[in-house]
């Protein structure tokens, strides 16, 4: 069984991540404000260096570098208490949980694998903490619409960023920012789901874990 030590990191480290997925989600939702307002024609990010930066490009660039500076952190607490939710997993003997805790972290920054496999040992760590089902490859309907969300997100957000550093014309520009509102929607149904996720498999270690 885990001990009581770890199931009292776990939560500590949950409490942790929270405050960041919360922050993230704000940020989100004045990213998206921007977005809207560059796609309606109320305003326009200045991104000529030899043009002098307005109230409202200051601002623009500030929600930038703070999105940034939060998803640094986001995913350094989100890799700490993976690891710790599989570590409490390993240690509780729990069968069919073939994933060390440092691999439930690897996979995310292997490439093409962090398509499936976090999805994979998510699904695992679902079941194994918070899930009905005694097998782990139960599916689990809350895991899949996070990933979902995640996915498209992740990879609207990429597609966003690529076109707006080689945008060469304000169409182009208009097109990065539209695939950005679609990586902000989709942050705001992942974010929520997470944290509903995340809360449960918490709590769903220190009842059926401790």
């Amino acid at each position: 069984m885990s001990d009581v030590s770890g199931l009292g990191v776990l939560t500590a480290r949950f409490s942790r991540l929270q405050i960041a997925l919360w922050a993230s989600l704000t940020l989100v939702a004045l990213t998206f404000m921007f977005e809207i307002a560059e796609l309606a024609g109320l305003f326009t990010m200045n991104a000529d260096p030899e043009v002098e930066l307005n109230l409202l490009d200051w601002v623009y660039g500030l929600v930038g570098l703070l999105t940034l500076i939060v998803a640094i952190i986001t995913i350094i607490f989100w890799c700490m208490w993976l690891h710790r939710a599989a570590k409490n997993i390993v240690e509780a003997d729990v069968a069919d949980f073939e994933y060390s805790p440092a691999w439930a972290v690897g996979w995310h920054f292997i490439p093409f694998a962090n398509l499936f496999k976090p999805f994979e040992v998510m699904r695992k760590i679902w079941n194994a903490s918070a899930g009905e089902a005694s097998v782990l490859d139960f599916p689990a309907p809350i895991v899949n619409r996070w990933w979902a969300a995640w996915i498209i997100s992740s990879i609207a957000s990429n597609i966003s960023l690529r076109i707006a550093l080689q945008a060469e014309s304000p169409d182009t520009l208009y097109l990065g920012t539209a695939i950005g509102a679609v990586s902000s929607v989709a942050s705001f149904f992942a974010i929520p789901i997470a944290l509903k996720m995340l809360d449960a498999i918490t709590h769903g270690q220190v009842q059926r874990l401790g």
